[in-house]
């Protein structure tokens, strides 16, 4: 396959889990994700969290500062998708729980996840972040 067909397909699955609405039924969709065929570090989160789902902007909380200083890299590269690509485990916010957030629902894992990682083949270092994301490997 081709790099501009590795790129081509991926565009394509990328807009096809932006439109996703497997959820609707449980949730507000927004699915927030952000992937290149060129990059070489994935991360692997559980679900978007509240302000994620209103701004659209993957890790854009206080974590994902914490989660930027503890890997060293400033917010250009970290929001570089052809640097750093962000699959959550699932891509909306799942909803407030009695503790903390919802899990994730796993049928955005079971529907995406397979063909996001087959995209991703430069990837070099995954880093799994949360409890759910031991799913992806």
């Amino acid at each position: 396959m081709t790099a501009d067909h590795q790129t081509q397909s991926l565009t394509k699955l990328l807009s096809d889990i932006r439109a996703c609405r497997l959820c609707q039924a449980q949730l507000v969709p927004r699915p927030v994700i952000q992937a290149s065929v060129d990059a070489r570090l994935l991360i692997i989160g559980q679900a978007p969290g509240s302000k994620v789902h209103q701004t659209g902007v993957p890790w854009d909380d206080a974590s994902g500062k914490r989660l930027r200083q503890w890997l060293g890299i400033s917010e250009q590269i970290f929001y570089d998708p052809h640097c750093v690509a962000i699959v959550p485990c699932a891509f909306c916010y799942p909803g407030k729980g009695t503790q903390g957030d919802l899990p994730p629902p796993v049928v955005c894992y079971e529907q995406w996840h397979t063909a996001i990682m087959a995209s991703l083949t430069k990837v070099e270092m995954t880093l799994l972040v949360g409890a759910m994301p031991r799913l992806a490997i």
